[in-house]
């Protein structure tokens, strides 16, 4: 009876340290910090932002001291190989997505899911039992992008810890950069940064006239607006008429606003004096300049 007994017993004891053993292993999670930034349509200049993915681990004293690590970041929900973030309300189209990247610190080399792609070190824990590491990585707007409509893009961004190179995925997390483009316009061209692709800046128009002429002198000059697309806009030109050397002239737009569409939008100034005007000139030629002739637009 005692033997059977004590049998009983070892098989129990056995079997309680098989179950300790089982649970005495490294647990870690992931935490991780998101970005925003602006963009304008068209910009010169690449938009960067950096965040943060970190590994925590805690183990038991009777675990190793250290443990290797690899971090991964998939390319988001809809974006395939080229990474994206696409527009609150939009679709898929060019209109609602920018082109992103998500660099590994420092460097230009994209942070993937893949072999070296992924981001490794080794976690050292020392005497404690519990560690961390903070990895950071780059991110890009590229310059250059234009025909955005205007709003809130991002896209989230799912990141997995493996503790070996083909180890499964022990904790994942994840990260929404945030890319807020808003509505603005520009007439003709403005200063590098959101410098706009075939933009024409307001000119000198030159209207040239001989006094009691049988027809209407005309001249015009051309200028461009680029407006965030599907942003509504008006222009409105101030003023449109006056008078130089004696001689009446009136000043008149192409149009009076649109729509947006990312892109320059071409108009036009129309100067005009009518004929028949004899003028003040007491000289063989006479020449004036009307300044403070201004463009609004309003949006």
């Amino acid at each position: 009876m005692s033997v059977s007994y004590a049998l009983r017993f070892a098989l129990a004891a056995l079997l309680c340290t098989c179950a300790l053993q089982a649970e005495a292993a490294i647990t870690c999670t992931l935490t991780t910090t998101s970005v925003n930034l602006n963009y304008t349509n068209g910009q010169a200049a690449n938009a960067n932002a950096s965040g943060t993915i970190t590994v925590n681990c805690t183990r038991l004293s009777t675990d190793p001291t250290s443990t290797t690590y690899w971090v991964s970041i998939d390319y988001g929900s809809r974006t395939g190989l080229t990474r994206r973030v696409f527009r609150h309300g939009g679709t898929t189209t060019n209109a609602n997505r920018l082109d992103v990247n998500i660099y590994k610190s420092g460097t230009t080399t994209d942070w993937i899911n893949t072999g070296i792609g992924r981001v490794n070190g080794t976690l050292t824990f020392g005497a404690a039992l519990s560690a961390s590491v903070a990895l950071t990585y780059d991110f890009r707007v590229p310059a250059g992008q234009t025909g955005n409509t205007a709003g809130i893009f991002d896209e989230a961004f799912i990141t997995s810890l493996q503790l070996t190179t083909a180890g499964a995925v022990v904790a994942t997390g994840s990260f929404t950069p945030t890319v807020s483009i808003i509505a603005q316009c520009f007439v003709g061209q403005v200063a590098t940064g959101n410098l706009a692709p075939g933009a024409i800046s307001p000119s000198t128009l030159t209207l040239n006239y001989t006094s009691f002429v049988a027809a209407p002198q005309t001249a015009t000059m051309n200028f461009t607006v680029d407006c965030t697309r599907g942003t509504s806009y008006t222009l409105a030109l101030s003023p449109t008429s006056g008078t130089l050397l004696g001689l009446n002239y009136t000043l008149a737009l192409s149009g009076a606003g649109a729509t947006g569409d990312g892109f320059a939008q071409p108009y036009t100034v129309t100067g005009s004096i009518a004929a028949g005007q004899a003028g003040t000139c007491s000289t063989g030629t006479c020449t004036a300049t009307q300044t403070g002739v201004t463009v609004t637009i309003t949006y």
